[in-house]
């Protein structure tokens, strides 16, 4: 067989991430797998966040490790995959930067944006207006540096 190909994984979890780095050839070998933690802050008025520079520490540690481990150059990477149960509300600025720490699905501090019919309105996908309702009403003064962006964090 040619060259192997390869694909670094990442499983984007609730209080860590997994990172493997595969070798792709005529069969699928691991070459190297490494797991990072990072926080999931918890609140008694139902909230749940976590820090979006926590991610991207573990996922560069992660990353690091296992290059290490496989001894081999990043240049030969071909391919990055993600998975994550995310659906978190991640505001940044217009430089893309995270201004506050990201309310997570779990967190439940929109349910009375919800009660009060919130829900019924557009069903946008991966917009989850009750939190950025909830998060607006939190924070106050960050709306106005908030830069809108849909999609899974």
């Amino acid at each position: 067989m040619g060259n192997p190909i390869y694909v670094i994984a990442y499983d984007v979890g609730t209080t860590g991430v997994k990172t493997c780095l595969f070798s792709i050839t005529d069969k699928i070998e691991l070459l190297g797998a490494a797991s990072e933690g990072y926080n999931l802050y918890v609140y008694p008025d139902g909230g749940a966040e976590q820090d979006p520079d926590e991610w991207w520490e573990a996922m560069r540690t992660s990353t690091h490790t296992v290059m290490k481990k496989a001894k081999i150059k990043k240049s030969d990477i071909s391919g990055i995959s993600f998975c994550s149960q995310m659906q978190a509300l991640v505001l940044v600025d217009k430089e893309g930067n995270a201004v506050r720490r990201a309310m997570s699905y779990m967190d439940q501090r929109a349910r009375e944006e919800l009660k009060k019919g919130i829900a019924y309105g557009p069903q946008i996908a991966g917009a989850n207006i009750p939190k950025l309702l909830k998060a607006l009403k939190i924070t106050g003064a960050v709306a106005a540096s908030v830069k809108a962006r849909y999609g899974n964090t």
